[in-house]
């Protein structure tokens, strides 16, 4: 890890990336070390996608059978709630939006990856909905690492953290979570932000053609791109 890690450091210099082992990472998640994702990531391996893009699928039923890992994830994470397991994989060296969810998202990292993460609770609501940019922290979590994100976590798709590389990550979240709204609601509030099932989205303003979807342009400042080493 200390290679990457202090490599990724040195390539980024103003975004102080810290490990998801470190207590920093509190604010935001925890790192499930009780879990063993051996099984899930083998399985996931084998029949993981090559894509240049960011590829984002809530439920993938090959994922969805019966395991160890699965049934942990449910019974004691969620304690007891139908869950949902899918994948997010490609490359990406951007941040582009965050999201949130009321309710926790595991993820399991197929390979290693770089999290940028915010705080909803630092959400300003005045006559607009603001985050800004600069309140982004980054995380490296190593392949093989179960992170949960607190439901209060800011987050979107994980960063390759490698030159050519690409990034995997399994996304345990709530049934339903990520599809589409079967409904609309008055533009006012929180309301603003709601782009799917359960997914609140800030998304950045140069991100023209997520905003002609309906996203809202809540980020203000830079948008964050990653150096991979």
């Amino acid at each position: 890890m200390e290679n990457v890690l202090t490599r990724l450091q040195a390539a980024n210099p103003n975004l102080n990336i810290l490990p998801v082992e470190y207590p920093e990472f509190a604010k935001y998640g925890r790192l499930l070390r009780q879990y063993d994702a051996a099984e899930m990531i083998e399985r996931a391996l084998a029949v993981l996608p090559n894509s240049e893009k960011v590829v984002y699928e809530p439920s993938v039923p090959a994922l969805e059978v019966h395991s160890q890992l699965n049934d942990a994830v449910e019974r004691e994470v969620y304690g007891g709630m139908p869950v949902q397991v899918g994948w997010c994989y490609g490359q990406n060296l951007q941040m582009a939006g965050l999201e949130y969810h009321k309710g926790s998202e595991v993820n399991v990292c197929l390979t290693d990856v770089l999290l940028l993460v915010g705080d909803e609770r630092d959400i300003v609501y005045d006559e607009g909905i603001s985050y800004p940019t600069s309140s982004v922290a980054a995380f490296y979590a190593r392949k093989g690492s179960v992170v949960e994100f607190h439901p209060w976590n800011l987050h979107y798709a994980p960063l390759h953290v490698r030159q050519g590389g690409s990034f995997a990550t399994l996304v345990y979240l709530p049934r339903g979570t990520n599809y589409a709204l079967p409904y609309s609601v008055p533009l006012v509030g929180e309301n603003r932000l709601l782009f799917a099932v359960n997914k609140w989205l800030l998304i950045h303003p140069d991100q023209k053609d997520t905003i002609a979807q309906g996203a809202y342009p809540g980020l203000l400042g830079e948008d964050i791109f990653v150096t991979p080493v």
